[in-house]
């Protein structure tokens, strides 16, 4: 019931009886009709839905919310009615058709659908839960064919008789997003609202389930909020992080000042821990390199979702960059601006409702040094910002300067007035990639100083400690920073090719062994573990921060040729440990996430036979906060019709400069067919290989190499053969290796 509606009506009354003259009345739109669908969590007393009722009537939004439930008490009076049903199953409210009842009563334009809690404290399984959904929404659509729904990924439990419970609800939470995005339409689009990041069941429930009146009932109303007001429309305050002034603010206006890492992700996608690892050196951001699909990628939806996760589960903000526009007009085959939009817009349902951790970077370094192609960067962002935000996008966008990102022309800084005005949110933030043109105190003051004098956002997106180019002046930019309230954000954790390799700030992405510019950047005056301070989203600003012990290290059990099971003593935590993060490498290659589990055993399966595996181990809490690494332990998985190999190998010298590439035919010549493989074999001379390479997945630890195979390719029947390779580079003689073993059996060779 709308109580604005009942006073007007009073107070119309009350005219009425005293008028003389009658007036003319004038219409206004009705109020959209919000039903809020779920369990004793929504209903029972649901106090978060009196929070977001009064913060809408506060905020100008005309809302009436309905339900067949009245409102129960909850300090102050609000617009209550509702469809939370304490005990209710979302598989029985489909199995007794309760809905479409519901709904003919209320005529919702937009349901907020927290349900699951129930059905997984009964064991039901995920995907018969989901399949409750998919019901549901077809009986929403049938009631109203533009409906608005709003899916919580739901709150973590823990109670006192259900161990399984946290893992349950992990498993159906991970189906939501795909599938949200498998049955959103133009029509009724559904939104995905994360309420478990940063939930936690120790300090914001009182039962290990239900939220308690004070952080519990405050956090979930924060997540609904943004939500409810992209789904409303029309002239929607900001949500998520956005611009105030020349700052970057999170949703509740707190100051968030950049601090961060770049991470070549789309090359180098199976590095997932590097997320992880940037955060261990209190990094608050990373900003990931993605593919529009013109040069690199495309990164998919799913993808896109995926680093976002990643992103959150170490309590990252996630600037997502395109890096295809890269030096368009001076670079064959970059992107435009215009393209790298449609890429966005392509994976819109990945990002909506992630608007409090996610920063949409609309295309790296978007122009070359072509003056006149770059005199037409401000048309061409503003462009692709109204796209953006035509799609429903109401993210904070960053916009890349033009001249490779150094704007050395001033194009961006004499028209980032003009863009900021094109935005209908107001709500994009500048940035300026620093390396030899910025040599100089003078410069990088000069610059700084256009932007405050003008009244304008600005971050450092990229700088390094050194260019070809120049040798930027990484002290003043930080420096100054630090003093200004600007983020920075470095280029880059690990993978540069080998021209470039100074910029590196790890060797092979071992946060063990930092180079000197990783070691200048995180650790160094300014850099980013002196000043560097988490989104208060992760953490609201307080609570815990300590970190769980460290487990112990994995042992395996119930080793087979494809798989095993691995075990370790559980860390403890002052709260609560919520899971544990599963890293394996393939010989003496480099660790990478090989899953997450919330009990102290995981599964590892899909393994390749006569193959060594090293395995690590950290735990999570529910604050967020990561554990040292456990030790290391080891397995090798049994035989599986390994048969026999040959392997030739050639490898052609590019004619100076120390690169080569490398050729390899791998052959079956036992009588059993091959099911997986890995190829292994050292460079006695300090070869390296530039990843990725091709036919298979390299790694390169020190002088040994392993290349595993790839989907397509890892069945080799008796006498076939399959190709690889890769390029690499040398410094003087580049001698062929002299031993190879698949699958850890020796090779003939060609």
């Amino acid at each position: 019931m709308a109580l604005r509606l009942l006073r007007a009506v009073l107070a119309g009354l009350l005219l009425a009886a005293c008028a003389v003259i009658p007036t003319a009345v004038t219409a206004s739109a009705a109020p959209a009709r919000i039903m809020a669908l779920g369990d004793s969590i929504t209903g029972s007393p649901g106090c978060w839905r009196a929070l977001l009722w009064r913060h809408l009537q506060e905020t100008g939004h005309d809302v009436d919310f309905v339900g067949s439930l009245p409102a129960p008490g909850c300090g102050f009076t609000y617009d209550g009615d509702n469809e939370g049903h304490g005990g209710i199953l979302a598989t029985n409210i489909v199995r007794d058709n309760r809905l479409p009842g519901w709904l003919a009563s209320a005529r919702p334009d937009v349901v907020l659908m927290h349900l699951g809690t129930n059905d997984v404290w009964s064991n039901v399984p995920a995907s018969t839960i989901i399949n409750a959904y998919t019901t549901m929404l077809g009986q929403m659509r049938a009631s109203n064919p533009s409906i608005k729904l709003l899916v919580a990924q739901i709150i973590p439990m823990t109670p006192a008789n259900c161990s399984a419970c946290a893992q349950r609800v992990v498993d159906l939470n991970n189906l939501i997003p795909g599938w949200a995005r498998a049955n959103s339409t133009a029509a009724s689009p559904i939104t995905v609202v994360d309420q478990w990041t940063g939930f936690n069941t120790a300090a914001d429930t009182t039962d290990g389930v239900h939220p308690n009146s004070t952080t519990g009932i405050q956090k979930i109303e924060n997540r609904w909020y943004p939500a409810v007001v992209a789904a409303l429309g029309g002239g929607a305050p900001a949500i998520g992080l956005h611009v105030q002034g020349t700052q970057v603010v999170e949703g509740d206006g707190t100051p968030f000042v950049m601090r961060g890492v770049n991470h070549a992700h789309v090359w180098y996608q199976t590095q997932t821990r590097a997320f992880a690892d940037i955060k261990s050196f209190g990094a608050n951001t990373v900003r990931v390199v993605l593919g529009s699909g013109q040069r690199w990628g495309p990164t998919s939806a799913a993808e896109v979702s995926n680093v976002v996760s990643l992103c959150k589960q170490s309590k990252l903000i996630c600037v997502l960059e395109v890096h295809d526009t890269t030096g368009y007009g001076e670079q064959s085959g970059a992107a435009s601006l215009d393209q790298a939009a449609t890429y966005w817009i392509g994976v819109a349902n990945a990002l909506k409702g992630q608007e409090d951790y996610v920063v949409i970077n609309l295309g790296n370094e978007p122009f070359g040094n072509n003056q006149e192609v770059s005199a037409t960067w401000a048309s061409a962002t503003s462009s692709a910002v109204n796209r953006l935000r035509g799609a429903g996008l109401q993210h904070l966008l960053m916009a890349d300067a033009p001249m490779w990102g150094q704007d050395w022309g001033g194009i961006m800084r004499d028209n980032a007035a003009s863009v900021l005005a094109a935005d209908p949110l107001r709500n994009t933030v500048f940035s300026i990639h620093m390396y030899g043109v910025y040599n100089t105190a003078d410069k990088v003051n000069a610059y700084f100083d256009a932007f405050r004098t003008a009244g304008l956002p600005l971050a450092v997106g990229e700088f390094g400690h050194d260019h070809s180019d120049g040798d930027p002046d990484e002290d003043t930019i930080m420096a100054q920073a630090q003093a200004r309230g600007l983020g920075y954000l470095g280029w880059s954790w690990s993978g540069n090719s080998s021209d470039v390799g100074y910029l590196d700030m790890t060797n092979s992405f071992d946060p063990s062994s930092l180079t000197p510019w990783g070691e200048r950047f995180l650790n160094g005056a300014n850099g980013v573990r002196q000043t560097s301070k988490e989104a208060k989203i992760y953490s609201g600003g307080g609570g815990d921060t300590e970190a769980p012990t460290t487990p112990g290290t994995p042992t395996a059990s119930g080793i087979t040729s494809t798989g095993l099971t691995l075990s370790w003593t559980a860390s403890t935590d002052n709260v609560g440990v919520t899971g544990y993060e599963v890293l394996r490498a393939v010989g003496n290659g480099s660790f990478t996430t090989a899953g997450i589990t919330t009990t102290a055993t995981f599964t590892d399966s899909g393994l390749t036979p006569s193959t060594t595996y090293r395995y690590q181990v950290r735990a999570r809490d529910a604050a967020g906060n990561v554990s040292a690494l456990s030790g290391i332990g080891s397995a090798t998985t049994s035989g599986g019709g390994t048969g026999s190999c040959k392997v030739a190998y050639s490898a052609q010298d590019w004619g100076g400069g120390g690169g080569f590439t490398a050729s390899i035919t791998i052959t079956n010549t036992g009588t059993t067919a091959l099911n997986g493989w890995t190829l292994a074999f050292s460079y006695a001379n300090g070869q390296r290989v530039t990843l990725p390479g091709w036919g298979a997945t390299f790694a390169q630890s020190g002088t040994g190499v392993t290349a595993k195979n790839l989907e397509w390719n890892g069945a080799l029947a008796p006498n076939a053969s399959t190709g690889i390779g890769f390029n690499g580079t040398h410094s003087g003689s580049n001698p062929a290796p002299s031993s190879f073993t698949l699958n850890g059996g020796t090779c003939t060779t060609a």
